[in-house]
């Protein structure tokens, strides 16, 4: 996205900007050692929630407002989308999006189970 060009809100294009946004902050702040790695599962987790947002809103498919990543694969799959492995993948990081905001609802993540990003 060109610096100062943002896409009208709430388009795909505006979805994927967010979404890259997080994939970028997730992508910065991964070998960190003051960024908590919750933190950076968080923002991939976004990353992917909001992809997928962008290709549900560019088909023009309705979808509940939820950061399950595995109900809007459902909804994507019923609506006739194929859905590459890799996005399957990203159901897993589902529980970085609420649980782990919230220091003492988790256990501790380990450098070996870091998100992938």
């Amino acid at each position: 996205m060109p610096a100062g060009k943002r896409p009208p809100p709430g388009s795909p294009d505006d979805w994927l900007a967010h979404a890259e946004s997080d994939l970028n902050l997730a992508r910065l702040a991964r070998d960190r050692q003051e960024i908590l790695p919750e933190q950076v599962c968080f923002h991939a987790q976004q990353a992917a929630e909001k992809a997928l947002k962008a290709v549900l809103v560019s088909r023009e498919i309705e979808f509940p407002l939820v950061h399950a990543i595995q109900a809007l694969v459902q909804i994507a799959q019923q609506s006739g989308l194929a859905v590459p492995p890799e996005v399957l993948e990203a159901v897993s990081l589902t529980p970085y999006a609420v649980v782990t905001r919230y220091p003492g609802h988790w256990e501790e993540i380990s450098p070996e189970q870091s998100c992938p990003i």
